[in-house]
């Protein structure tokens, strides 16, 4: 199986070097140390998941990655992992 998320906001917290990629999860779950390409409007990227939250809308998600993508992850891009 597959996961994707669908972007819909990203954010950082000062102190971490992480981006905080906000979307709706489609497919199974992700989990910490996976690896996920971002399809940008650039190249595609590889990153790994640093934390994963849940909220309590179903499907919401937030996941962590490298800071380096701020450029390259905006709403409506989309993270995916095949399985």
């Amino acid at each position: 199986m597959s996961s994707q998320l669908t972007v819909e906001r990203t954010f950082k917290l000062s102190g971490r070097p992480w981006l905080l990629v906000t979307g709706v999860l489609e497919g199974d779950p992700l989990s910490i140390g996976d690896h996920v390409t971002v399809h940008g409007p650039g190249p595609a990227v590889e990153t790994v998941v640093r934390s994963i939250e849940m909220h309590s809308a179903p499907g919401t998600t937030t996941i962590a990655v490298d800071v380096a993508l701020d450029e390259s992850i905006k709403p409506g891009t989309v993270v995916s992992r095949k399985g």
